[in-house]
């Protein structure tokens, strides 16, 4: 693999100083996995290798979750961001197009249009799935103040993209187990990220299981 560029290398710089310290799961080293994932999917898919590297490293730097879920606000703060790093046209529009079509949007979530799309949102998927996965789902919870579990609170079918990004705390995070992890999984879009999330999504599942079964443990004493 060619050695990255000095263009990616004072863009994770970038990155890494922005998110290190941040606490709901989209901090610096799950866009470090997101990236290093994104790389691995290249090698064997193909696409523009420095279209998704820098897709991958400013996939959550203007985040609209971090903004109220204002998207247009978000695509400003990252054109913004991309003038400081020194990225310019026509890459900085292609990169605002991969990055908004990297988002999980429920039941509105869309197949990206171009390859490097469709390889950044399966590096960003997969990292919803195995144990980091879970560490992340409970992570998020907290940031948003779900509930780890109630029995009284049913998983929401089918969410839009409104009750998904709007209700994050009017959920539980078993339940968003059911609501994200489990619909991500089903949402790859190459053949390698496929085979990886049919991988990881079986850990999930087992851990989902032994939660419950605790719970109905202590619920029947």
């Amino acid at each position: 693999m060619s050695k990255p560029s000095a263009l990616i290398d004072k863009t994770a710089a970038y990155v890494k100083a922005k998110l290190y310290n941040e606490a709901s799961g989209h901090d610096w080293y799950h866009v470090e996995r997101v990236w290093k994932m994104a790389k691995k999917l290249q090698a064997v898919e193909g696409g523009d290798l420095e279209l998704i590297e820098l897709a991958a490293l400013l996939h959550n730097l203007g985040d609209h979750n971090f903004y109220k879920f204002n998207e247009k606000k978000g695509s400003l703060i990252l054109f913004g961001m991309m003038d400081i790093i020194g990225i310019e046209e026509p890459l900085k529009a292609q990169i605002i197009m991969v990055v908004a079509e990297s988002k999980y949007a429920g039941v509105e979530t869309k197949q990206p249009r171009t390859l490097e799309g469709k390889i950044v949102q399966d590096a960003n998927f997969l990292d919803t799935l195995g144990a980091i996965g879970v560490a992340r789902h409970f992570a998020s919870g907290g940031y948003h103040g779900r509930l780890i579990y109630d029995p009284a609170v049913k998983v929401r079918n089918k969410l839009t993209r409104h009750a998904y990004e709007q209700q994050k705390d009017r959920g539980t995070s078993i339940n968003n187990f059911y609501e994200k992890a489990f619909q991500v999984a089903e949402l790859m879009n190459t053949g390698t990220a496929k085979e990886l999330a049919n991988q990881k999504v079986v850990y999930i599942k087992e851990f989902v299981s032994q939660f419950l079964r605790e719970w109905e443990e202590y619920a029947g004493m």
